[in-house]
């Protein structure tokens, strides 16, 4: 299965939708791990994702993309002019609920070019749901961290994501996360994002 809450239970998949309505303010934050291929999502996204699912009015979800399998698109034809694939049907609603996203990068050696890989894969398939949203990166320290950071924001910028200050501290990150997906998620509910 592509996607999990954080405490491990297979949520309905029904209630996959936005939020915008919801009265408590509850915002929908999904933890995206596994972006090497054939390389599960590791404990530093189970880790993420179990520190912001203790937050009041956030629920949290991770998802292996690794686990997804979404195909490569064909080349030189647009996804939505071409059959979605089940994987894509799968995973589509989940991507969608979300109000933000947490992108947990392995160490750079280990990561592939950042023109492949789960990630782009899923930028490219589900662009609708990375648009006007605010992603935060959690790339490991390390020799190859700054060129692997510059490829993501680049990749999420051309999917007209928000990146959001990286931090030593997961919990600053995550308070800057949740300001901005409130923020960009009012937004959205009263001007649709027209781009």
């Amino acid at each position: 299965m592509a996607g999990d809450t954080a405490d491990g239970t297979d949520p309905d998949r029904t209630d996959r939708t936005d939020r915008a309505d919801r009265p408590d303010g509850t915002l929908r934050l999904t933890v995206l791990g596994g972006l090497v291929p054939g390389r599960a999502a590791g404990a530093e996204a189970r880790r993420l994702a179990a520190l912001a699912g203790r937050r009041a009015r956030l629920e949290v979800d991770l998802i292996d993309l690794a686990a997804a399998c979404l195909p490569e698109p064909c080349p030189g034809v647009l996804p939505g002019a071409a059959p979605e694939p089940p994987a894509v049907r799968e995973l589509r609603p989940w991507l969608d609920a979300a109000d933000g996203f947490v992108v947990v990068a392995p160490a750079p050696a280990a990561a592939p070019p950042h023109s492949a890989g789960p990630l782009r894969r899923a930028l490219v398939w589900c662009a609708e749901a990375f648009k006007a949203r605010p992603v935060a990166l959690h790339v490991r320290a390390g020799e190859g961290a700054p060129r692997a950071l510059r490829a993501l924001r680049a990749d999420l910028a051309e999917a007209h994501a928000l990146t959001v200050h990286e931090t030593d501290c997961p919990d600053g990150a995550l308070d800057e996360l949740v300001w901005w997906a409130r923020a960009l998620r009012t937004a959205r509910a009263t001007h649709p994002y027209p781009f």
